[in-house]
């Protein structure tokens, strides 16, 4: 008897895996869509072209080689002009300003791009649906057309032929090349042989001991060259205080010369109160010289009481020693009177000298003692 196998509610386990799988291909699709960008909102623009080889819908549109949205659609507009509609994502819209320029530019892997230059920050953003101005590509045909070939052409045959004749000329024993050859060799043998001006220059030992000496020489030039300039960067930094020195002097003189012009304002009263002097000045030479007459009297008067003393000086030595002190001061007084410039021209010369310091004279004290013994 056959049994077959059979799994209870086997329906509702494959219901359950279809629907698993179904949510499973949901979720891929809404993440490959997000990766895409199928889901993003996107804003309208237009562009047209006089030739869009190679475009077709879905071409990426960049902004910097960034891509920011794609080709929706082509036609032709009534002026045979290729017009394009592309679609640009909404948060690069701000992108595309007024000066903005589109392009066709060729991708690396041989395809084709839109490319859309930035605008500047001070120009408006252009609305959705606008016109984006263009500028048609070059293609390789076009700047072939502009390369004058014919020429080209031309100048590369005038080149070879030149080159052709060079290497002919080259192959000639006898040309110009292979004689410099020759005598390049010629040289350089006498070079080496010591021969002519040059090869003695470099075989003699006694011109290299020159040269050498020479060399040393040029290079103590170099360093008293270059002690020099240190001595005289150093005067430089010390001329800046220098000038300012002399700055501050040249600022002085004004204030000297008016110090100088005061004194001078204050001179004519000075040399008026001199010419009044001076006109007094004979008048005091009388009075001072009647002084000096009325000076003698006294100095003989003390001397003649001078000597009157010596004979009591034992009993009054104090009063002796204060007369010859005063008899001094007096003589001193008269001869300070001789030597005033004002007076130096009416003084008797020779008035004091006469009569010695009290240092001088005889002691009458010593005198006595002399005696007494």
């Amino acid at each position: 008897m056959q049994m077959y196998f059979r799994v209870k509610h086997f329906d509702r386990y494959v219901g359950i895996l279809v629907v698993l799988a179904v949510i499973l291909a949901i979720v891929a699709l809404v993440f490959v869509g997000r990766g895409q960008k199928w889901f993003a909102h996107r804003v309208p623009f237009k562009v047209d072209f006089s030739k869009v080889q190679g475009l077709k819908p879905g071409t990426p549109v960049t902004i910097s080689g960034m891509e920011v949205g794609n080709v929706a659609s082509l036609r032709l507009n009534p002026q045979s002009r290729v017009e394009l509609v592309i679609e640009i994502l909404q948060q690069y819209q701000g992108n595309i300003r007024q000066d903005s320029m589109a392009t066709i530019a060729a991708a690396l892997i041989g395809g084709k791009t839109i490319e859309i230059t930035v605008g500047s920050p001070d120009k408006p953003p252009l609305p959705a649906g606008s016109t984006i101005p263009s500028v048609d590509p070059r293609e390789i045909a076009d700047l072939l057309k502009e390369i004058d070939l014919k020429g080209s052409l031309k100048k590369i045959d005038e080149v070879l032929d030149n080159l052709n004749s060079i290497t002919h000329k080259l192959d000639d024993p006898k040309g110009s090349l292979f004689r410099t050859l020759g005598n390049l060799e010629y040289v350089t043998g006498q070079l080496k042989s010591g021969q002519g001006n040059v090869g003695a220059l470099l075989q003699d030992k006694k011109m290299h001991g020159e040269i050498h000496a020479a060399i040393a020489q040029v290079r103590n030039s170099l360093s008293n060259v270059e002690e020099i300039t240190k001595n005289a960067a150093q005067v430089s930094q010390n001329l800046p205080p220098l000038m300012g020195e002399v700055d501050r002097s040249v600022k002085e003189i004004p204030k000297l010369v008016e110090e100088l012009k005061k004194a001078l304002a204050e001179l004519p009263p000075i040399l008026e109160d001199i010419k009044k002097t001076t006109a007094h000045t004979p008048a005091i030479a009388q009075n001072v010289k009647e002084i000096t007459q009325d000076g003698k009297g006294v100095v003989k008067d003390v001397k003649e009481i001078t000597a009157e003393v010596k004979k009591a000086a034992p009993q009054v030595p104090e009063l002796l020693k204060t007369t010859q002190e005063t008899t001094e001061d007096t003589d001193k007084l008269i001869q300070g009177l001789q030597n005033h410039w004002l007076l130096r021209g009416s003084m008797p010369r020779g008035w004091g000298e006469r009569y010695p310091a009290v240092g001088q004279r005889e002691s009458p004290y010593e005198t006595i003692g002399e005696k007494k013994r």
